[in-house]
């Protein structure tokens, strides 16, 4: 083999090498971010959440929500329970913060409105719409989280 083909292996060795290194280091920031909770807002028994940072992996959902669902009802209040005992937590992300306020009415869904969301009804704290996780609980005190397709029931 010529030393010129032997220099290109090891580049591209190297450029590989690099690729996962890098791959490894926002895994392992995205991993361990803290998620931070930006927003909540309440509507009878419906809770809102826009958090930043919050886990990608449905184990990391899990244990986001094991971690946090004291700090919820003292801080926030979350969730309040209707009289038959139903509530429901959506769970949304911040991403790039708040937008300005769509031109329609947010409560009616139409080209402007349809991938916003606005908290505690003010038009100057809107998202756009990114579900990450809905938190329901049902009659029988099961707890159960919804992530894309997949519900898991936790007590």
């Amino acid at each position: 083999m010529s030393q010129s083909k032997e220099k290109n292996m090891l580049k591209n060795k190297i450029v590989i090498l690099m690729a996962i290194l890098l791959v490894i280091a926002v895994i392992y920031i995205i991993s361990n971010s803290r998620a931070e909770i930006i927003v909540t807002d309440q509507e009878l028994n419906f809770s809102n959440i826009a958090v930043k940072h919050f886990p990608v992996t449905e184990k990391g959902k899990i244990a986001w929500w094991k971690e946090n669902k004291q700090k919820l009802k003292h801080e926030f209040n979350i969730p309040v329970p209707a009289r038959n005992g139903d509530w429901y937590i959506s769970i949304w992300n911040y991403g790039e913060g708040f937008k300005a306020p769509p031109e329609g009415d947010v409560r009616i869904f139409n080209s402007e409105t349809r991938d916003m969301m606005c908290f505690n009804k003010d038009i100057n704290k809107c998202i756009e719409k990114e579900l990450l996780m809905r938190i329901e609980n049902n009659r029988k005190s099961e707890v159960n989280l919804i992530m894309d397709d997949t519900i898991i029931t936790v007590k």
